[in-house]
């Protein structure tokens, strides 16, 4: 038999009582003397999300149909309801505890229809009022919903109070029965936590499985059967060897599948009767535990292409900037200004319409709670305790690029992205109780990896890995095989160079050691004399005319006037002219005139997208006067006279069109350093050469003329007159490049800061001479060896260069020692051509020689220039015993900045570069995978005991700075039990530990009774293997069968891949 759990009881409707109390003058109470909360005879196809459904159960742990609760505010409580359910209230009558004073327990009576209770419940009320208009706070959705039920108690209660509505006033207290739900207490925190693993668990044990199943086999199923199949797995989890039993679970929703361009990311939306197709698959569900809910939302992408991935990394950094903003003692509302704020910080403003109304909702016995939901508007503040659905998706986001002609992606006109989690407040943020993983690497899925993407340039690369990493692989498992029987009969000098490897690796084990170190010193230089010292650039008042008597004499006062020396617009409103600065205006419209002609004018305003094109400071005025200020969207003005309003759509036109130059010219020239003023040498001969070409160009033309070195710097001039000044004080790094085996000399400058070379900012300035031309035309004829027109060609062209060289050598010389005069000190260094080595670090293979201070390549535009001092660590990427070639990634001190790359190096030249990479103490590792860098320079960022041997606490130890990526270059004992199916593009340690702290949280999935009929604990335990687990032991049979010299073919079998 049900028991009321009194003490429950008591604490939470002591909870209502007191903040009832606190704020019952408030808009949440609106003054009530009085709560009412009236539960309805129960039907069939009734809303179980009820607010005195859920508050029922919230209160005594039952639905107490047809039943009327008073609590007044002195704290009495009034209970009518029929003799059973009083019964069943009867233990706390003798027990009332906190600022409840009084329980009353009112049996039904059918024999006057109640109205003798109705009496004692008004008289309680009226009492209360003090003699004036009692005002009774009902749960106004509800109020008057049972009229017409005969012999219903609420009926005649609701029925009784508008009898009476000259002295009883109705008020809504909604608002406040759910702000004091919405706090949880440390047993409802339990049981969200129970529902959100069991949420988690049916995602990973049925859905999951279930859509690789669909994927690999080709098999067909439409949206509705496979949210049938989680809905009943979440009706019966015993399917996922959860043995719960099934009266206490059941599911919040019908859970939604979409698929196929076709997305709605509302709680209400439904999945279709279409079949699945493998593209972007996104999933809803949500699991009640004894009544309590949870939400999950995941997005599975197949064959995504990488503007694809890039949307959704951009939706995961959009995720965790909102979780941020979840802290206690701010404002809901400020979710949603934390996606806008990061869109925009990315640089992503044409995401922005794209996001919903709504990022998420408060969560628990209620699914959605509509009065707390984190919208742009919600002024309600996070408190510790309280439970969120946070659901960021973007929906109708436009596919442009190009994609793998096999993938069902390239149908698609336009897809949706979304992540859902049930997150939980803490005492200082907030933190997701639903653990299944949404990196990249958990959601992606390949299944044509055998043909080119079409719209992506380093899939041939990827291929190229992918084959290195399986015959890498093979060899490894395959002992015997030729290559290495002939690796062990390596000569002496082999040997020699294995002795050489181990010696540099152990130098490199030390110099790690001692850069971790070094950098722990710079970084806390760096931040004492920061000091923190970084405002942000506040927004510019703006002013067109300082008094009213500036403005035009000729201003009428029925006319649009543009004063294109003020920058602004007058526009005639009430026949008073009002000026507008050009910069709030967002775009002017000319509709084609017919009677008459209009002219309409929209502004930026608060509460919509101002669009990328918005000027940066009317952006911070929006966001600076919104919360207060009133705003002006649009304005249309309407004339006979057709040619006034041409006239000033026209001028605001050319006016926003400068504006919006000038506005760019400013971005452009924002972190430009003030150069100082070329001081020419005079009384002397000036250090000269002739006929150089510029890189880069001016205006797109060939670039010729004369460089002259004077006191403070080298003076340009073109043949067109063009001036480029390059001061010494602003040259970091000066190389002389003779001409060996290129077609040109050159001086080469790359700068400490950039300089403008017509409208843009460069950073690295060049002067060269060609030796020969880039091109030749070839007679068809041959032409002999010994031909004497060729060798003197051949001749003339050695002295040419032997000549050019020494005329570029004095120049630099010059430079130098007229530098050195006047104080400053500048040098020239020359590559080590001997060191150089092939490489692709643009897009197409170049020769690239590391010089004293830089890593360079200059004969090819764009230039590749990599100051080394800049370099804080070099790792090479697809080592692999098969692989012909490798990448090198350089890392930047700056951890903000993705890190430079040369793809393709020959593997011949790894040794040179790594003994090259000791010698100029710079540490390097080396893996057999590419790695995802954008999120491991993230990571790194955030990560303040990156350069740190021990965690947090001091004591547990970790690998410091760049140790950790040595892992992908060691042979892991292990390596038999790795998953073929999971690709190293990508790999992190992220999933690995998601996975952990999912099991640690289904561990805590215990149970709250220990005289119930289950063991919550035993019950959420798998009692099978799950996906990978059969995996690793299909892959271990195989190696097994192979040993054992199985000859029988294998059978080829489509499998996915994890990206």
């Amino acid at each position: 038999m049900a028991e009321l759990d009194v003490g429950r009881f008591y604490e939470r409707l002591n909870k209502i009582h007191d903040h009832f109390l606190k704020h019952r003058e408030g808009t949440m109470w609106n003054g009530a003397n009085c709560i009412s909360i009236n539960r309805g005879a129960s039907t069939d196809d009734e809303n179980p999300y009820l607010k005195s459904t859920i508050l029922h159960n919230y209160l005594f742990g039952y639905e107490l149909p047809d039943t009327v609760l008073l609590l007044t505010k002195e704290g009495r409580c009034i209970i009518l309801a029929t003799k059973k359910k009083c019964e069943f209230m009867e233990p706390a009558v003798e027990k009332v505890t906190g600022s409840i004073t009084e329980l009353k327990l009112l049996v039904r009576e059918k024999t006057d229809g109640n109205a003798a209770n109705f009496e004692k419940m008004l008289q309680a009320a009226k009492v209360d009022s003090n003699g004036v208009n009692v005002k009774i706070g009902v749960i106004m959705k509800e109020f008057k919903k049972n009229d017409g039920k005969e012999g219903s108690i609420v009926a005649g209660w609701e029925k009784k109070l508008g009898e009476d509505s000259s002295k009883v006033d109705i008020v809504d207290v909604t608002a406040g029965i759910s702000l004091v739900m919405a706090v949880k207490d440390a047993t409802e925190l339990d049981l969200i936590k129970k529902s959100s693993v069991l949420s988690n668990k049916v995602l990973k044990h049925k859905f999951i499985p279930r859509i690789e199943a669909i994927i690999d086999e080709g098999l067909k199923a439409t949206h509705d059967e496979l949210a049938q199949e989680v809905d009943e797995t979440i009706e019966d989890p015993s399917s996922i060897n959860l043995k719960v039993q099934k009266d206490v679970v059941q599911s919040c929703y019908f859970p939604i599948i979409q698929s196929g361009g076709e997305y709605d990311f509302k709680v209400s939306a439904l999945s279709s009767s279409k079949n699945v197709t493998y593209d972007v698959i996104t999933v809803s569900l949500g699991a009640r535990y004894q009544m309590y809910c949870s939400n999950i939302a995941r997005t599975i992408l197949v064959d995504p292409p990488k503007e694809v991935s890039a949307n959704y990394e951009t939706l995961l950094g959009m995720y965790q900037n909102c979780l941020h903003a979840m802290v206690p003692g701010k404002p809901l509302k400020g979710v949603h200004a934390a996606a806008v704020a990061y869109l925009q910080k990315q640089g992503k403003d044409d995401l922005i319409p794209l996001l919903p109304k709504s990022l998420g909702f408060s969560i628990g016995l209620d699914f959605r709670d509509p009065l707390l939901v984190l919208n742009s508007k919600s002024t309600v503040t996070f408190r510790k305790g309280m439970v969120f659905n946070l659901a960021v998706s973007l929906a109708g986001i436009k596919l442009s690029a190009a994609v793998n002609s096999k993938s069902a992606v390239k149908d698609l006109s336009e897809y949706g992205l979304v992540v859902a989690d049930t997150v939980v407040l803490h005492e200082n943020g907030a933190d997701a109780m639903t653990k299944y993983g949404k990196d990249l690497t958990d959601i992606s899925y390949t299944i044509n990896d055998d043909e080119e993407d079409e719209g992506e340039d380093s899939d041939d690369d990827d291929a190229d890995a992918k084959l290195a990493k399986k015959l890498a692989k093979e060899e490894e498992l395959d002992p015997s095989g030729g290559r290495r029987s002939g690796r062990l009969a390596a000569n002496i000098s082999s040997a020699q160079e294995t002795e050489g490897a181990a010696e540099r690796e152990r130098k490199q084990i030390d110099l790690m050691a001692r850069k971790n170190e070094e950098r722990l010193r710079e970084l806390a230089r760096a931040s004492k004399k920061k000091g923190g010292d970084e405002k942000a650039k506040k927004a510019e008042e703006l002013e067109a005319y300082k008094r009213t008597k500036d403005l035009p004499d000729n201003v009428l006062p029925n006319q649009v006037k543009v004063d294109m020396a003020n920058q602004c617009v007058i526009l005639p409103i009430c026949g008073n002219p009002v000026p507008f600065h050009i910069s709030t205006i967002k775009n002017v419209v000319l509709p084609d005139p017919d009677s008459a002609a209009y002219l309409r004018i929209n502004f930026y305003t608060a509460g919509m997208a101002v669009g990328k094109d918005a000027p940066e400071n009317t952006v911070k005025l929006i966001q600076k006067y919104s919360p207060y200020a009133t705003f002006i969207r649009e304005m249309t003005f309407r004339s006979l006279d057709s040619h006034s309003l041409t006239t000033a759509f026209r001028q605001i036109s050319e006016l926003r069109k400068r504006a919006r130059m000038k506005e760019l010219q400013d971005q452009e020239e924002a972190n430009l350093v003030k150069q100082d003023k070329l001081v020419r040498t005079k009384n002397e001969r000036v250090p000269r050469l002739s006929d150089l070409t510029m890189r880069p160009v001016f205006a797109g033309r060939k670039t010729q003329g004369n460089i002259e070195a004077h006191s403070n710097g080298l003076r340009f001039i073109s043949s067109r007159g063009e001036i480029v000044d390059v001061m010494y004080s602003n040259i970091k790094h000066a190389i002389f490049q003779p001409c060996e085996s290129e077609i040109m000399v050159l001086i080469h400058f790359h700068l400490k800061n950039p300089i403008m070379v017509g409208k843009k900012k460069q950073q690295d300035i060049q002067f060269f001479t060609e030796v020969v031309d880039a091109s030749q035309a070839v007679d068809a004829g041959k032409r002999s060896m010994y031909d004497p027109d060729e060798m003197d060609d051949e001749q003339r062209e050695r002295q040419l260069r032997k000549r050019l060289n020494e005329a570029f050598k004095e120049f630099c010389r010059k430079v130098e020692s007229v530098a050195r005069k006047n104080g400053y000190s500048l040098e020239f260094d020359i590559p080590y051509r001997d060191l150089g080595f092939t490489g692709n670090p643009h897009k197409e293979m170049v020769f690239i020689q590391p010089t004293l201070n830089c890593l360079c390549n200059l004969t090819e535009t764009p230039f590749f220039v990599v100051d080394l001092s800049l370099v804080d660590h070099v790792h090479f990427e697809r080592v692999t015993f098969m692989s012909k070639a490798f990448d090198m990634v350089l890392i930047n001190k700056d951890f903000t900045k993705q890190p430079w790359r040369v793809d393709m190096i020959p593997n011949d030249d790894k040794d040179s570069i790594q003994e090259w990479l000791t010698d100029m103490e710079i540490s390097y590792t080396e893996g057999p995978m590419n790695l995802n860098w954008k999120q491991i320079m993230s990571t790194v960022d955030g990560d303040d005991r990156f350069y740190m041997d021990t965690e947090e606490d001091e004591v547990t130890p970790k690998e410091a700075g760049w140790e950790f990526l040595r892992m992908f270059g060691k042979d892991d004992a292990d390596s038999g039990e790795s998953e073929e199916n999971d690709s190293g593009y990508s790999e992190n340690s992220g999933s690995e530990e998601s996975e952990e702290e999912e099991e640690e949280e289904e561990e805590d999935f215990d149970s709250e009774d220990s005289g119930s009929e289950f063991d919550a604990d035993e019950d959420l335990e798998e009692q099978g293997m799950d996906w990978d687990e059969m995996e690793r032991e299909a892959a271990a049979d195989d190696r097994r069968k192979k040993r054992d010299g199985d000859d029988e073919p294998a059978r080829p079998a489509k499998r996915r891949q994890r990206r």
